[in-house]
């Protein structure tokens, strides 16, 4: 299992302020945590949004609302 957040703007490699807490207490806990581009997903440009993530098992996402089609 991995949990997904979205990725500081302005550090990329980096969870975003907001989800850096969770995103803390998950790998602390033993599970993957992966930065996935906000931004890039509401363009949709899901690939580029993705494209730090493991290409493998599962995933959970937390983080800023998204419309049902993205």
């Amino acid at each position: 299992m991995m949990l997904l957040v979205p990725a500081n703007p302005l550090q990329p490699r980096r969870p975003a302020d907001h989800f850096a807490p969770e995103a803390h207490a998950a790998r602390a806990a033993g599970i993957d945590v992966a930065v996935i581009d906000h931004d890039a997903l509401t363009r949709d440009d899901p690939h580029r949004a993705i494209a730090a993530v493991p290409a493998s098992g599962s995933a959970v996402y937390h983080g800023w609302m998204l419309r049902s089609d993205q």
